[in-house]
């Protein structure tokens, strides 16, 4: 089928004829290369591949059919087909007195699906029919507040015409009820004394019942008249802000089933009537309220929610998980003034959220007479249309479920919805199912279930997965075969081997542990190999029992490990050299004849033969010793030659210089062979020289020892010694500088010179700018003197003295 599929494709295609061949090519080996597997259950789990069983095939097993009958394969195992079986298929029944009623069918199959193969429609399908006596069970869960009086009075006279509209379409149904206000905590509720006792205090409102979260008033009955009862005896109450808290009391309607009394099989109302918003999940932390709402029942006997002033308000997501594990399909009818827009904002939304595929929240009257047309819309909606949900088949399924309920018959379509039911039309769904495997799982048995939403009725599906060939299973497989070597099944043409055992024909020990048989410090086989059946099998290039001997750990001679194949191996991290060579690589030859030259003379009588080479005394070289760069005569026998080349001198004149001279050449600079190096077995292969000409030049050159003969390099330049000194040359010299230096000291002099009069200068213009000689005093001014004596005591002395004074001063002025 797939080759004939791939033959079809290509010649469909517009390209040229070798463009056909290389897309079948292609085709063919990516096809070819999905198949895989050690047994035959394991590659037939992909599609297009099969198993040869033959017991002495050599080539794949696992391949498309066409390549194992290329490859000679006489017995092909192909992939099954799926396996259905019915096992409960009850016919549809209206139920009524003492009948279970029954919508779904069938109720139990079993399946034997094949991996990666879809199950198609034709396999198996899903039938509803709508009974005219389902059971209903409907639970009313009211708004107490004031503003919602009518809709209690509204529901008590117009229980009656309700239950006459129920009628019309079952006779088994029953009605609950349950009323929902709020929490007694503020901010939700006044705490007060007086509002305590009555939450209507100070209004114009009569008195009010104390304040509730969630009371269940009255477990589903068919006693129509304690249905009223139980509407006359509600009072009002009232909380505080505007949203109502009936999120409480509506998840407690959900989960106590045992006190409101949900029938196992029935269909399932709740009407939620209010004309405010909700309280949800996280307003319960503005009261202080920390603790999550756990979503069990917490109801005491008289029917009153116990966790109200304790844990938070339930979640939307918590509503809408325990609407659909408890099948109960929600109908939210909003009142008051402001419906609209609390329907728009709050509930609309929602609605769609919940089981039973309701469009919108339903609006209730100013009067709430029309509760009534809403209560049986809703039911002949509900009843009318049904959405098959498939719950547990995990991520290995893949589960659609296809229809013509829409297309009254002709075509189908991949939907799970069918609407406009009656009593006498059957919605036929043919769910196509597939597993997604590429490994057969270790879970093979699966179990899931198709149920209509909000309905408890189930259709449990089975699955197996059929991982095993039919050769795989007994009686064909053998097991303990002596095929196996008793230690094995033989099934489907191999071995499939008991637990310890390996090999084609498990013929291998593998039991205990590989510690205790191929263990060592270093690790298992060393690090270096696999235990296979209890022996250590080496990696390339080790060996040992436990593959402790590292066969590439030996020494190499030329590049290669003990010389190559042809002089040893490596044994265990040691050479063995072949009968010719010896040493710890294998690099001596025992043989003397390389070392022989043509009159059979070892190394020329220059050395001794140690390893198949010639070890040279000294002064000798060569690979037979016959070269002998250190003896006398090599550098006077070349030196004409270096000098007529290289300079044109010497005896040698230009025309028997180019006729002798042919290995000579000139270089800037010549490599300095050291004296120590030019042993015998030095690897220098060349030797410095130095001559003399005629004028004392010192001429460097070298003797190279090339393959074709000696060659003869001298460098370009030549030392001469210096000639005698010439006196015309010393006098003018010694002129020069006695005159160079006689005109550096006239520029001194003159530097210093002028110098030395800048100062002075500057002192003269320092002194004109600040005379100070009009600042001092006249030498020869004295001041007056006045001296008083006593002219009759000592006269004489006095006199004789001032006239001295006298004579003095005017010898001094003059």
């Amino acid at each position: 089928m797939c080759y004939q599929f791939i033959l079809r494709v290509a010649f469909k295609m517009k390209v040229p004829t070798w463009g056909r061949l290389i897309f079948i090519c292609c085709s063919i080996y990516c096809v070819n290369s999905l198949c895989f597997g050690k047994r035959c259950g394991e590659c037939l789990i992909t599609q297009q591949c099969s198993w040869c069983k033959d017991r002495n095939f050599t080539k794949t097993r696992c391949a498309t059919n066409g390549t194992l009958r290329e490859d000679g394969c006489i017995n092909i195992v192909h992939r099954k087909d799926h396996a259905v079986t019915i096992i409960k298929n009850s016919g549809f029944s209206d139920g009524g007195q003492g009948q279970d009623s029954v919508q779904i069918k069938p109720q139990h199959v079993s399946i034997k699906l094949v991996p990666n193969l879809f199950l198609y429609k034709t396999n198996f399908s899903v039938s509803y029919k709508i009974a005219k006596d389902f059971p209903l069970d409907l639970y009313f869960l009211n708004d107490p507040s004031p503003t919602m009086k009518n809709l209690q009075s509204s529901l008590k006279s117009l229980a009656k015409d309700i239950e006459s509209g129920i009628k019309n379409l079952t006779d088994d149904y029953r009605f609950g009820l349950g009323t929902s206000m709020d929490k007694a905590v503020r901010p939700f509720s006044r705490t007060s004394a007086e509002f305590l006792d009555d939450p209507c205090f100070n209004t114009t409102d009569s008195v009010c019942e104390k304040v509730y979260s969630f009371r269940h008033r009255l477990n589903l009955t068919d006693d129509i008249e304690a249905f009223e009862k139980a509407i006359d005896d509600v009072q009002v109450t009232a909380n505080y802000d505007k949203p109502v808290g009936m999120f409480d009391g509506l998840i407690q309607t959900m989960v106590c089933g045992e006190h409101i009394g949900w029938r196992e099989k029935s269909r399932r109302m709740l009407v939620y009537a209010t004309d405010m918003a909700f309280h949800h999940g996280g307003d319960g932390w503005l009261a202080g309220l920390l603790e999550p709402n756990d979503g069990n029942c917490h109801l005491d006997s008289e029917g009153f929610y116990t966790k109200a002033n304790l844990q938070d308000y339930p979640s939307v997501g918590q509503i809408i998980q325990k609407a659909k594990e408890n099948n109960i399909n929600i109908i939210f009818v909003i009142g008051g003034n402001s419906s609209l827009t609390v329907r728009n904002l709050y509930y609309d939304t929602l609605a769609t959220l919940m089981p039973g595929h309701t469009l919108q929240a339903s609006a209730l009257s100013v009067d709430a007479r029309n509760i009534l047309d809403i209560v049986s819309d809703n039911y002949k909606r509900l009843r009318e249309t049904v959405k098959l949900v498939v719950n547990g088949h995990g991520e290995d399924l893949t589960i659609k479920l296809y229809t013509a309920c829409k297309t009254d018959g002709r075509v189908n379509e991949q939907t799970n919805i069918c609407s406009r039911l009656t009593t006498e039309k059957v919605a036929k769904f043919f769910p196509v199912i597939m597993s997604n495997f590429t490994t057969c799982p270790e879970k093979r048995n699966v179990t899931f279930t198709i149920f209509p939403e909000g309905l408890e009725e189930r259709v449990q599906v089975d699955i197996e997965h059929v991982c095993d060939c039919d050769c795989q299973l007994q009686p064909e497989a053998e097991p303990n075969s002596d095929k196996c070597s008793y230690n094995g099944t033989y099934e489907c043409g191999i071995c499939n081997c008991n637990p310890g055992w390996v090999g084609d024909v498990c013929e291998c020990d593998n039991r205990g542990t590989i510690e205790e048989t191929c263990g060592t410090s270093k690790g298992i086989c060393n690090n270096a190999g696999n235990c296979t059946c209890r022996k250590c099998e080496c990696f390339e290039g080790y060996s040992g029992d436990k593959c402790e001997c590292n066969d590439k750990n030996c020494r190499s001679y030329d590049q290669l490990l003990c010389g190559g194949p042809d002089r040893g191996r490596c044994d265990c991290g040691k050479c063995v050299c072949n009968a010719n060579y010896m040493g710890k690589a294998c690099e001596c030859l025992k043989s003397t004849a390389p070392c022989q030259n043509s009159n059979g003379t070892i190394c020329s009588g220059n050395g001794e033969c140690v390893c198949g080479r010639c070890q040279c005394r000294s002064g000798f070289r060569g690979e037979l010793c016959d070269k002998c760069f250190s003896c006398p005569g090599l550098c006077n026998n070349n030196k004409d030659c270096a000098e007529c080349f290289a300079f044109g001198t010497g005896i040698y004149n230009s025309s028997v210089c180019k006729q002798l001279c042919t290995n000579v050449r000139t270089t800037e600079s010549l490599k300095v062979a050291a004296p120590e190096n030019q042993g015998a077995n030095s690897s220098i292969t060349f030797k410095s020289c130095i001559t003399e000409d005629e004028q004392k030049c010192i001429i460097n050159f070298n003797v190279y020892d090339r393959e074709n003969g000696l060659e003869v390099v001298v460098k370009e330049r030549k030392r001469c010694p210096p000639g005698p000194p010439d006196p015309l040359t010393i006098g003018l010299g010694i002129s020069g500088a006695i005159f160079i230096v006689g005109i550096l000291l006239l520029v001194l002099w003159k530097i210093l010179t002028m110098v030395y009069d800048n100062l002075e200068y500057s002192r003269f213009e320092s002194e004109i700018k600040n005379p100070a000689w009009e600042k001092s005093e006249n030498p020869i001014y004295n001041d007056c003197v006045q001296t008083v004596h006593n002219p009759m005591c000592d006269s004489e002395f006095k006199v004789e003295h001032m006239y001295d004074k006298l004579i003095g001063a005017t010898s001094e002025h003059i």
